[in-house]
């Protein structure tokens, strides 16, 4: 046979043995598999980067608008304002904690009657409108309007029968006010006689309250009322930057829509179309705005705010001055506490504020990284606003972070000594109860657990908070249901399978070498299991909870329905009880928020750059927990 052809026989039986080779058509398998899984990495990265790689110079044009149009130049007297009145929000709340416990109950009272009243109304209001009807009628029908008052005399009995009894009032006073509501009549001037004497006897016990605690009340408004002058005169301000502001967005509309004209005709092989666009580019009227007249009327009103601010400082001290030294409630001690405290560093930024509006200069520029900083380090939040839209992540980053931590610290403990338990210490038929049990969780979804949270847990721990014997706790009484504490326990659920899992295999891994020297040492079972064990599986339980962590940070159904929402920086003057505070996360407010903004615009490309920012953080806990297991991994004898 000749030698060509014999080498070609030779190739082809190889060929067709690579084919039918199973071992390699296997490791061809998932070579190709995960190559699919790299290539889907690569798309997700290659999609947050496309729609958020153009945020910072979208944000950029925006805060240089902010800027021109005067906005920044109203908001060091805004900042005022909104100081002004957070410390006198405290106040009135202090206010009506201390009040309270005197007219609460008259006012649970009052308000059961008005609800009662409410259904009742509602259950009969075809009837009470068709006799309304019939009352405006120009020519009444008498033998109508009696029907019609029957008919609701009677539908309105049967409602009030239905009404459920409440706590409030007593068994005689439901009855009569069950009479009095079954006869009520549009055409009556008074409501029934018992809401109107509840009602009395509410506002009686609140003007003894006012009365009793006339101290902290009167100071409360004296402070609240300090600002009004400054309030007319930012209001002021505030028309004229809008309104420059406005103009300022008319005008880049118009520059956009006749670049999208120009870019079309560019892109266009028809040259009569082309030529079209190019001459309705042409006629699209771009009006230069004279940023330094528009400002001046607005620059002018600096003499006059700072001739308010002496006013201002004094009424204000001399309100705070007045408050009470202490107060019969905790929560009003605290509120009154904070308030005092705030109070200082409100008073000093609005003393200076004056110096930075003078040093204020509207035609200066701002760099593409100072939007990037004030993405990164901004502590504000604020969109569909008709003044400014920022887009701070710190409140989103703290409270994600506050909330992985305190689900951190609850999951951790349990789901160690879970492992630690199973592996060392359970028989065989507990091992088979308990693993299944714990690994059973991951498969409760997380928007179940979030409902539990709103209708369970979160009315739970606020009514436990409210027990005076409790009080020693910081945070306690809880204000909202809906807090980190409340999303750190239901997300500590969720991450317990997780740490527990990896733990025990940790502990699984520790050469059976270990155990057996440290016995024939003379050590006993639980000796060897905290002294040698547990500190060889260390590097796998540390690599455990940084994988929950990361779990925890991921999760966006609970903390959407259970932390609150509140896009503020938590207040950490509370200490520890900064944990019953509501707080908004990363995951949370891209689903809350990325279904209502239109794509392409400022607030789309914030959300996907949250996305990154969560992506970088979920890859810096992952790489941290392959450090750790491959530096401290215990070689296997």
């Amino acid at each position: 046979m000749p030698e060509d052809l014999t080498s070609g026989l030779l190739k082809k039986r190889t060929w067709l043995s690579k084919i039918t080779d199973g071992q390699l058509l296997t490791r061809k398998g998932f070579a190709l598999t995960a190559s699919v899984t790299f290539g889907v990495l690569i798309l997700i990265i290659w999609s947050l980067l496309r729609e958020g790689s153009g945020f910072f110079t979208t944000y950029q044009r925006e805060l240089t608008v902010y800027r021109q149009a005067g906005l920044e130049y109203c908001d060091f007297v805004n900042k005022v304002v909104t100081g002004h009145e957070e410390i006198a929000s405290k106040l009135n709340r202090a206010a009506q904690a201390e009040m309270a416990p005197i007219f609460s109950a008259a006012r649970a009272r009052r308000d059961a009657a008005n609800l009662a009243m409410g259904a009742v109304q509602d259950a009969t209001s075809l009837q009470r409108t068709a006799l309304e009807e019939a009352l405006a009628a120009e020519n009444k029908d008498e033998p109508l309007i009696t029907k019609l008052r029957e008919e609701l005399t009677a539908a309105q009995s049967t409602a009030a029968s239905r009404v459920p009894t409440n706590a409030g009032l007593t068994p005689e006073e439901l009855r009569a006010l069950l009479g009095q509501l079954a006869k009520m009549m549009p055409d009556s001037e008074e409501p029934p006689a018992l809401i109107t004497e509840l009602s009395a006897a509410a506002a009686a016990k609140e003007g003894e309250a006012r009365e009793k605690f006339s101290a902290l009340v009167t100071a409360s408004a004296e402070f609240e009322a300090s600002l009004e002058p400054v309030a007319t005169l930012h209001g002021a301000m505030k028309e004229i930057a809008v309104a420059t502001k406005e103009a300022a967005v008319q005008q880049h509309m118009a520059e956009d829509a006749k670049a999208q004209l120009l870019e079309a005709a560019a892109e266009t092989s028809d040259a009569t179309h082309a030529e079209t666009l190019r001459a309705d580019a042409a006629q699209t009227e771009i009006t230069p705005i004279d940023f330094s007249g528009r400002l001046q009327p607005l620059l002018e009103k600096h003499p006059e705010y700072e001739a308010l601010l002496p006013v201002y400082n004094a009424a204000a001290r001399k309100a705070i001055a007045a408050l009470p030294a202490t107060a019969a409630q905790k929560i009003a001690r605290d509120l009154i506490s904070k308030s005092k405290d705030s109070f200082e560093t409100h008073i000093a930024y609005a003393n200076n504020s004056g110096e930075q509006m003078k040093a204020w200069k509207w035609d200066e520029s701002i760099p593409k990284v100072k939007a990037a900083t004030h993405f990164l380090f901004g502590g504000d939040w604020i969109t569909n606003s008709s003044w400014q839209d920022f887009y701070g992540v710190v409140p989103l980053f703290t409270g994600s972070l506050l909330i992985a931590l305190t689900a951190l610290l609850i999951a951790m403990p349990l789901s160690v000594a879970a492992a630690i338990y199973t592996n060392q210490f359970a028989g065989k038929r507990e091992q088979s109860i308990i693993k299944p049990s714990i690994e059973f969780i991951q498969a409760i979804p997380s928007v179940v657990l979030g409902f539990i949270g709103i209708s369970v847990l979160g009315d739970l721990l606020k009514s436990v908070s409210e027990a005076s014997w409790l009080q020693w706790i910081p945070g306690f009484p809880i204000q909202e249901r809906l807090n980190i504490f409340n999303a750190g326990c239901l997300l500590a659920l969720m991450a317990v399978p997780t740490i527990y899992s990896l733990a025990e295999d940790a502990i699984n891994n520790v050469p059976r070498a270990f155990s057996e020297a440290s016995e024939a040492l003379g050590a006993t079972k639980l000796q060897t299991v905290f002294r040698v064990v547990v500190p060889s599986a260390s590097s796998g339980i540390l690599a455990a909870m940084l994988l929950g962590l990361g779990r925890i940070f991921g999760e966006t159904m609970v903390v959407l329905l259970v932390a609150g929402n509140r896009l503020a920086i938590p207040d950490f003057s509370d200490g520890p009880g900064v944990v019953f505070q509501p707080v908004g996360t990363m995951t949370g407010i891209i689903a809350q928020e990325l279904g209502e903004v239109s794509r392409g615009e400022s607030h789309w490309q914030a959300l996907f750059m949250v996305g990154i920012l969560l992506f970088v953080v979920s890859l810096v806990i992952n790489a941290a927990a392959r450090v750790i297991v491959h530096k401290f991994a215990v070689p296997r004898i």
